[in-house]
């Protein structure tokens, strides 16, 4: 349990007993300015408004009544109804020793787990995933590690883009070319180059149109020659998406395209329709709800082709009864806010009680602050992204380190490569857009993963250099301010966890661990590890940074990023 932890259990306790009609909190915050001290809670200020009393006559019984837990100041009250909390040093340092034997690092597992479905990722097959696909892809994967951490039961699934429109378009190109095998090598460009012809071609002959109306009929009714092809293209579709998922480090459990719900999609509509929730409209079966939109939310068209709603309802609703879904999150960027409103409503009212989450995220942009593209205007490949992530951190650690061997860098690269991209994506706030930047993303200084993996190599350095083969556990004494800053951030760890799950926000978790590479680095050059003046206060030091390395991996861990022992 975290210091703050700590002193809300007691602050929680002492509110139930006196104010049980205000809730549950949380009461108690870090200070903002450590001069009013280490933590505070507003719970007077709540409770003050609940019984008509003087909020600073609530916080004098609260610090007098509800003492703080051993080896802390006495309570004073601030303002016009805070409390705020002093730490002694000797609480701080005992706090660090139970930290240190804990193996979970201070992170309880919720008392109320779930199994929560997170839909991340969701690539279209016969496309190449592009830049778009990442922020989803690593947000959803950070989200999935996690609520596994806090104790849930999470459930990943790759919602595939594999049915629709634009299989007939490709269907009629590739027979055309009289169906040609695939290069392993370059199927998605195939692919890719296929549909581009069949669209352009389509879309400007009317005759066309119809083929390709018609391949995609064939495909629907099972025609087995159709469901052939589109079974190979599905096929080389994964291997490029399973590759990209292997530099990534991301996994599912599930993957599962439109394709699978297909046959649910009618039975869906006519329950719509048949308790009122759906209506028919110009032959067209259609939501209404004013409240979200006047254009309402389609889920049949007129000719009787279903659309991405109506799947989306069917996956729901399998999700509830095959995989007893306590909770569904959708991980997509903002531009569909909308359509999840749509989705959600139609299920609350379809009486759909699982809670819904969109987890929604902004646009990485270029350095005109417009949505990055490559040189020609089209979306950048994702795959072209991951290489050039690693060449340019080969070239800059061939700079630093020109005696590493060719197949050590080529592995130091592809980490540190990685480890920028997912850092750089994830470290501003994931409702923001941000501006992407090399320069910025591989720098060794600042918010960035090269800064952060450089604070855990140097802490694995000094273990080494003093012959610890693993993270001591020793009595811990703080005599050095910059020690016990360092100190106090640690125990902070659980708490930012905790947070950054439950706002489905990494970037408190990116924040923190920046703070942390920080202090380590200050405590670094203020408190003599090796040359420690006592062989106590060695061993503390020792303790001390070996937490703060083991706290930097498994925080990075968290966020899909490996660690390095040695840069």
């Amino acid at each position: 349990m975290s210091l703050r932890a700590e002193l809300e259990a007691r602050v929680q306790t002492w509110a139930q007993k006196h104010f049980p009609q205000i809730g549950s909190g949380p009461w108690v915050r870090a200070c903002t300015d450590p001069r009013h001290g280490h933590f505070q809670t507003h719970l007077p200020m709540v409770a003050a408004k609940q019984v008509g009393e003087n909020p600073r006559d609530i916080a004098s019984r609260l610090a007098k009544e509800c003492a703080p837990p051993p080896n802390w100041e006495t309570p004073e009250v601030a303002g016009s109804g805070f409390v705020n909390y002093r730490v002694q040093p000797a609480a701080v340092a005992q706090a660090v020793e139970s930290l240190r034997k804990d193996p979970s690092l201070g992170i309880t597992a919720t008392t109320k787990p779930e199994t929560i479905v997170i839909d991340f990722s969701s690539p279209n097959i016969a496309k190449a995933m592009h830049v778009g696909h990442i922020r989803s892809t690593l947000l959803g994967d950070t989200l999935s590690r996690l609520l596994t951490r806090c104790g849930h039961k999470v459930i990943r699934i790759n919602h595939l883009g594999d049915w629709g429109t634009q299989f007939g378009k490709l269907l009629l190109a590739y027979r055309n070319a009289g169906r040609p095998p695939l290069d392993p090598s370059r199927s998605i460009e195939q692919l890719e180059e296929f549909y581009k012809k069949g669209h352009e071609e389509s879309e400007a002959d009317p005759a066309k149109m119809e083929l390709a109306r018609a391949e995609l009929a064939a495909l629907q009714s099972g025609e087995p020659e159709r469901t052939q092809d589109w079974k190979h293209f599905c096929q080389r579709s994964s291997e490029h998406f399973q590759e990209i998922y292997r530099r990534l480090g991301v996994t599912f459990d599930l993957e599962k395209g439109e394709s699978s719900y297909q046959s649910q999609l009618s039975i869906v509509v006519d329950e719509l329709l048949k308790k009122g929730i759906a209506e028919q409209s110009q032959g067209a079966v259609v939501v209404k709800n004013p409240k979200i939109s006047e254009e309402p939310f389609l889920i049949r068209k007129s000719d009787g082709a279903f659309l991405y709603g109506t799947t989306d309802l069917a996956a729901l609703q399998s999700r509830i009864l095959e995989l007893h879904a306590d909770r569904i999150i959708y991980v997509t960027d903002g531009r569909q806010q909308l359509h999840f409103q749509w989705l959600f409503d139609t299920a609350i009212r379809w009486g759909k009680t699982v809670p819904l989450e969109h987890v929604w995220f902004g646009s990485i942009l270029g350095p005109d602050r417009k949505p990055l593209k490559s040189r020609d205007g089209s979306p950048i490949k994702l795959i072209d992204l991951l290489n050039e992530a690693k060449d340019r951190a080969k070239k800059i650690l061939l700079e630093k380190r020109p005696d590493l061997d060719e197949k050590t860098l080529e592995t130091k690269s592809e980490l540190l490569g990685i480890a920028s991209l997912k850092y750089a994506d994830q470290m501003p706030g994931r409702n923001l857009d941000y501006v992407f930047t090399w320069e910025k993303l591989l720098a060794f200084d600042g918010n960035t993963a090269p800064y952060i993996l450089n604070a855990y190599v140097r802490s694995r350095s000094i273990l080494r250099k003093a012959g610890v083969n693993a993270p001591p556990s020793h009595k811990i004494h703080l005599e050095e301010p910059a020690e016990e800053e360092l100190s106090r951030h640690l125990l902070r760890f659980s708490d930012v966890i905790e947070l950054a799950a439950s706002d489905r926000k990494p970037h408190h978790l990116c924040g923190y661990l920046f703070e942390t590479a920080g202090l380590f680095h200050r405590f670094f050059e203020n408190c003599p590890v090796l040359q420690a003046k006592t062989q106590s206060l060695q061993e503390s030091r020792l303790t001390l940074t070996g937490l703060t390395g083991d706290v930097l991996r498994d925080g990075l861990n968290l966020l899909g990023i490996s660690t390095l022992e040695e840069m």
